[in-house]
Parts: structure tokens; sequence; C-alpha cells
């Protein structure tokens, strides 16, 4: 009898099967920018991103002058203490990732562990530029305060960032650019805004107390919104 050759058009065939899987698999990995911007979860993200960028890009465009015009700081002096608090940061940044992961293996939820990670990071460089908004402030309060704002900012690392692999592991990428695109816009208008205050006050004092503001407000809406579990 004559052997039955199978359509290479026909289900059960295995190369029409992978073709399926595939196809299959591709439509649920494919999450649009506008199912992604449609969760809670995404906007705790993107809240605090604007606000951390805000931050983020004052310190490291405004610092060497606030140093050098309202410390009076030498050129010399402005650029070695303006490196004292990134330094900070960058050990900060590794060590948010061993504290989380420790944070986790004891048993606590990812939730938990990224809403407390990510408020510790905002809350206290908010006390901290309290601080720095003290008119009397002594150059070496100053320095500690602007090293402990910025070294602490980096636990976020570990805070919103990790936070985008948790909520959409397949597309964290695509988070990550989308995200960052709110901040690096935050960052920007940051940069300019401070220029004109400083212009028209006189005073740096004005831009702390505004950033340590929104520091705060990150926090509730990070806390309100957050979750570690996947989403996408």
């Amino acid at each position: 009898p004559k052997q039955a050759v199978a359509d290479d058009h026909s289900p059960s065939h295995p190369s029409a099967a992978a073709a399926a899987a595939a196809a299959g698999a591709k439509s649920q990995e494919s999450v649009s920018v506008w199912k992604l911007l449609s969760h809670p979860a995404t906007w705790a993200i993107i809240i605090v991103n604007i606000v951390n960028h805000w931050g983020y890009f004052i310190y490291l465009n405004w610092m060497p002058s606030y140093f050098s015009k309202a410390l009076g700081f030498d050129l010399r002096s402005s650029s070695f203490l303006s490196l004292l608090p990134w330094l900070v940061m960058a050990v900060g940044s590794s060590a948010a990732g061993f504290l989380a992961d420790s944070l986790i293996a004891a048993g606590n939820s990812v939730t938990l562990v990224r809403k407390a990670v990510q408020s510790v990071s905002m809350l206290i460089p908010a006390a901290a530029l309290l601080i720095l908004a003290n008119p009397a402030i002594t150059p070496p309060v100053a320095v500690a305060a602007m090293t402990i704002a910025l070294g602490v900012t980096s636990l976020g690392q570990a805070g919103f960032v990790a936070n985008m692999s948790d909520i959409a592991p397949k597309q964290a990428g695509q988070m990550f650019g989308l995200c960052n695109t709110f901040g690096c816009l935050s960052g920007i208008m940051g940069v300019l805004s401070v220029g004109f205050v400083v212009e028209a006050t006189g005073s740096f004092v004005p831009v702390f107390q505004i950033t340590a503001a929104l520091y705060v407000f990150a926090v509730v809406c990070w806390n309100l919104m957050c979750t570690g579990e996947r989403v996408f």
C-alpha cells in the first residue's frame, strides 16, 4: 500500500506546528506602548523616573555652580567636591542590588522591597535637600548633605529601575525606553528651570525646596501604584 504523505500545510506537520507556536509566542510577547501606559504600575515608574531625572540632571549640571557661587569654593575645590557625591553614588548603585536581593531572599515580597527601597532613596534625599535649603548652612554640612542626597538616590536602581523587569520581563527594554523618555524630558526641563529660578531669586534655596517636594510626591505615587508582580 502507498504510504500517506503529510501535507506541508497541515497543522499536524512539524514545521507548521513550530511556525504556529512561534507566531503564538510572538503575539503573546508583543505589547503596544498604549497597553503599557494603560496600567498604573507603569505610571508609578514613569512618575518616579520623571522626578529622579529632574534631580539627577540638576545635580549633574548645577552642583559645581552651587559649590562655587553659593558656598564660595574656588574652581579646583568645587570640581573635587562635585566628584565626591558621584563616587558615593557609584558605590550605592552596586550596593542597592545586593541589598534588595538579600531582603527578597529573607522572605520579603518583591513589592514590599521595591516600595521600601525606592521610598528610602527619595525621602532621605528630600530631607538632605531641606537641609541644603537653609541659607545659613556651612560648607562642610552642605557638602555632606549633597553627598547624602545623591548617594542615597542611587538605591533607586533596586527600586524603580529593577521594577521595570518585574512588571514586564519580556518588554523590559521597551519599558525602559518608554519611561526614560519621560525622565530625560524632565531632566532637560529641570536644568532650564534652575537657570531661571537662580537668575530670578539669586538663590538655590527654591530649587532645593521644589525638588524635595517632588521627591515626597513621587514616593506617595509610588506606594499607591507600584507592584512587584508581573503585569505584562
